[in-house]
């Protein structure tokens, strides 16, 4: 199954193939079937259809057969049962709960549920009172959802205490949701999955700084790289100007892999709100994923790239 896990990540079609091959003959043939089409180069549109036909509640027996017949173990036939189940995906999905599924997953699922079971708010309750901002954020989508539906007020549903913990008013400017949405527009992260994403959202610290204020100077040590997510940073050297970052770019991200001195002077332009990622904080998600270091290193070199043809054109 490790294997399988790496070969469907790896870019090579091949390897995604023999990653297929080997789950055909290890897991339920719905849930294969459902993942093949996850790797398949179809539409959108099509790969939906699939989607709902593996999980048409009206077709449980039609399931077990396909599962029968891929040859599903004992202890992969109660996966397929429940998930052939008159149960929605979604309900499905957040019954399982991170112990299967990322926080991504479940985020979208309660985003996405339509909360008619009679025990929807004891299911809710978990995701309510997660210490994962993004789950608590869809979670009150859902919990308002679900008030709508019963007709009773958001507080009638939830403890005082934790219609106080999550009243809409936040702490952060920028929600958990919107932080992976930051993270995707760039060009460091644009290739990474959205699950793997929401793991850097909770060291993604939230920072501002007034027009002129400098960031950091050249000669400091760098341990963060900073995401601009409004306003203007400029990158001198003295009083020469070499870049300008606005929304959705980075800088600093070289004190992600060394503690050296900064090379140039960073400051604000405008009224700026960023988010900084430390170094220490960076290393435990590298390890974890170790996609994230893949993109690091992959944007250094086309930095460096660029960097070496600037310098040919100079010397020209």
């Amino acid at each position: 199954m490790a294997t399988a896990q790496r070969n469907v990540a790896h870019a090579a079609r091949e390897r995604q193939a023999n990653a297929l091959e080997i789950l055909d003959n290890l897991i339920p043939r719905p849930i294969y079937q459902g993942l093949q089409a996850l790797l398949d180069d179809a539409p959108v549109a099509e790969k939906a259809r699939i989607f709902a036909t593996l999980t048409a509640p009206t077709a449980p027996a039609r399931a077990q057969r396909l599962a029968l017949a891929g040859g599903a173990t004992a202890v992969a036939a109660p996966l397929v049962a429940v998930a052939a189940s008159a149960e929605a995906l979604p309900t499905f999905l957040l019954r399982q709960g991170k112990a299967v599924f990322t926080s991504w997953t479940l985020s979208v699922a309660l985003r996405h549920w339509q909360p008619t079971e009679a025990d929807a708010a004891t299911l809710l309750l978990p995701y309510l009172n997660s210490p994962d901002a993004l789950l608590r954020e869809s979670a009150h989508v859902a919990a308002t959802a679900l008030a709508a539906r019963t007709g009773q007020p958001l507080s009638a549903l939830l403890s005082p205490s934790e219609a106080m913990s999550h009243s809409p008013a936040a702490e952060s400017q920028v929600s958990a949701l919107e932080r992976v949405v930051v993270l995707k527009s760039t060009s460091l992260f644009a290739q990474t999955p959205e699950n793997v994403l929401s793991s850097i959202v909770p060291i993604m610290r939230e920072v501002t700084f007034r027009e002129g204020e400098e960031i950091f100077a050249k000669g400091d040590i760098g341990t963060s790289l900073f995401i601009v997510h409004d306003g203007q940073v400029g990158i001198f050297n003295g009083s020469q100007q070499l870049a300008t970052f606005g929304p959705g770019d980075f800088f600093g991200e070289l004190a992600l892999l060394d503690t050296e001195p900064r090379s140039a002077t960073a400051a604000a332009l405008s009224q700026v709100l960023a988010f900084r990622i430390d170094q220490e904080d960076f290393y435990d998600v590298m390890e974890e994923r170790g996609e994230v270091l893949r993109n690091i290193m992959r944007m250094l070199c086309q930095r460096i790239r660029l960097q070496n043809e600037k310098m040919r054109e100079l010397a020209k």
